[in-house]
């Protein structure tokens, strides 16, 4: 990361709510740079030789959350790599311990400027996730994971 604090717009929502959508535009109209923890999640799980990726891939299929420290190393490893000053972070934080574990890893090294949160119905959320589905590969976008996520 440059020597000034980089800063870190979160946005939230549901699966399917639109999050990554209102991200890519933003980042274009606007020149942040899209994380999306649950993409940052997948690229690490993809790697066969990562015990890490293996773990990741137990929560992932599960529906259940990845540990906290891994989801901020991940980001923090991003920004730094990207070399550049503004980010909206997609997907995260989902809930206190991820607050927390953000205070924890990221306190002092980034200022966060604000939260954006999308809003969208149940059943819309389940149907654009489950046609996003049918041609993403991801594995978590069924009805069952959708449920737990």
């Amino acid at each position: 990361m440059a020597s000034i604090k980089p800063n870190v717009i979160f946005v939230l929502g549901g699966p399917g709510a639109g999050k990554g959508t209102q991200c890519v535009r933003i980042a274009e109209k606007y020149g942040y740079v899209h994380l999306s923890a649950g993409d940052l999640l997948r690229e690490e799980a993809a790697k066969p030789d990562s015990d890490l990726g293996h773990e990741i891939n137990e929560h992932i299929k599960n529906g259940s959350i990845v540990p906290v420290a891994v989801t901020c190393k991940l980001l923090e490893n991003a920004m730094k790599k990207s070399g550049k000053g503004n980010f909206l972070i997609d997907g995260f934080p989902r809930n206190k311990d991820n607050v927390d574990g953000w205070k924890k890893a990221m306190d002092g090294k980034v200022n966060v400027q604000c939260v954006l949160f999308f809003d969208c119905d149940e059943k819309t959320c389940v149907a654009r996730c489950l046609e996003r589905g049918k041609g993403s590969g991801r594995t978590d976008d069924n009805e069952e994971s959708l449920k737990k996520r």
